[in-house]
């Protein structure tokens, strides 16, 4: 599970132990599945959703993928620096070996419900989401590029 040691003794959140979280939150013992179609990965893009709307009122929709096959991407956004590495590797056209394919955690497929929001080059699809851990299985989030990563309008500034 994302690299942490075979001796680790961490619990998976579930229905069974969601009473235990808050009090184990700080022991960091816990951890959500995101293995592809499970619900940890449609979780954190609730989770994802109503932070940006929450921070730049625009409502979107995000919807996890299992596989992307033949997709545009026009638009996408690193969710870390690893999966902003492999974006830009895709967006060039190049193969992922299997190792760096084998560390995409989550992808997803993000759209805007009011088009108006959206730069007119990016209104032709989805925009994807990549996650990815570092090689050694590290997982660093940055939700911060949604915020300067996607390709909304923005209401001019007024000095």
């Amino acid at each position: 599970m994302l690299g942490l040691p075979a001796g680790a003794a961490i619990d998976i959140l579930s229905d069974d132990n969601t009473a235990e979280y808050w009090e184990r939150s700080d022991r960091f013992d816990m951890a959500i599945d995101l293995t592809a179609g499970r619900r940890g990965l449609v979780a954190l893009g609730h989770v994802l959703g109503r932070w940006i709307e929450h921070l730049l009122a625009i409502r979107v929709e995000i919807e996890p993928l299992t596989e992307a096959q033949n997709v545009d991407l026009t638009w996408y956004v690193g969710l870390d620096a690893q999966g902003t590495q492999i974006g830009n590797a895709l967006w060039r056209g190049e193969d992922l070996d299997e190792a760096t394919r084998s560390r995409i955690v989550g992808l997803y497929g993000l759209t805007f419900p009011d088009a108006a929001e959206v730069l007119d080059e990016a209104k032709n699809g989805p925009i994807y989401l990549l996650l990815a851990m570092e090689p050694d299985g590290l997982l660093r989030m940055k939700p911060q590029n949604l915020l300067t990563g996607l390709p909304i309008r923005r209401p001019e500034t007024v000095s």
